[in-house]
């Protein structure tokens, strides 16, 4: 998979990308980046990339012309003439966008090529959504100085999803939020410190016992951190009764 990166600030990206999976999965050829300076698409000498938006207010807004040309370098066409998808997108990190999520992110590991805009000042200039098919996405409901965390964020959510990343892809599928609740409670050696016990159903080698305790503890923790995401979880008879388990503990 292909990750192409629009960014004012490439030299962001220039150590981030080479660490722990990342890295690797780089160095095995499993992913590939580029990181675009949308600078270089500029036409004047200060090398404008923003300006004042209509209407007045404060903030700038980042222009159209450098975006557009800009993208066109990376092959992509206006709507008008672009045929059916290739298995590319654009996103665009922006505070107004919809939330990305773990769904989101499978979703997009799916992609061939995906490339994000890095969002800055009071947005971009609305014209490129009518001019390029483009994804709106959020990290948060909280505003950054600019899009290049969040562009981290969800490259490294997207790409530890990719085949082979993973040196064992069992773990993701355990990942919290694959199945709309955060993850259960883990332990490691020793099974004893400071008078503390691992639960003893993780020592039990019981794998119907290790699932039910893990689903419960999930759930437990979940509805003490998250309890907004047990509202969209998809219940079965055997969550309900796990439910009703966890409510009269608390």
């Amino acid at each position: 998979m292909k990750f192409e990166i629009i960014t004012l600030f490439p030299d962001y990206f220039v150590q981030s990308l080479k660490q722990s999976l990342l890295g690797k999965a780089v160095a095995d050829g499993l992913v590939e980046f580029e990181i675009v300076d949308l600078r270089k698409f500029t036409t004047d000498k200060h090398r404008t990339v923003d300006d004042t938006p209509f209407g007045g207010g404060g903030g700038m807004v980042l222009k159209i012309e450098p975006l557009d040309q800009c993208l066109a370098s990376l092959g992509y066409e206006h709507k008008v003439n672009a045929e059916k998808s290739d298995g590319s997108r654009i996103m665009l990190t922006s505070a107004a966008g919809e939330t990305f999520n773990q769904r989101k992110a499978i979703e997009y590991s799916g992609c061939q090529r995906l490339t994000i805009i890095c969002g800055h000042y009071l947005g971009i200039d609305e014209r490129l959504s009518e001019l390029y098919n483009v994804d709106e996405i959020s990290i948060g409901d909280y505003v950054l100085t600019g899009g290049e965390p969040a562009a981290a964020v969800i490259v490294d959510a997207v790409a530890r999803l990719l085949p082979k990343v993973l040196g064992n892809f069992q773990s993701a599928l355990g990942d919290s939020f694959m199945d709309q609740i955060t993850g259960t409670p883990v332990y490691t050696r020793p099974a004893e410190y400071e008078g503390l016990s691992v639960p003893s159903e993780l020592l039990s080698g019981n794998h119907e016992e290790l699932k039910k305790f893990r689903k419960r503890a999930a759930i437990l923790k979940c509805s003490k951190n998250r309890p907004d995401l047990l509202r969209n979880m998809e219940i079965t008879d055997e969550d309900l009764e796990l439910l009703k388990n966890v409510k009269s503990e608390k």
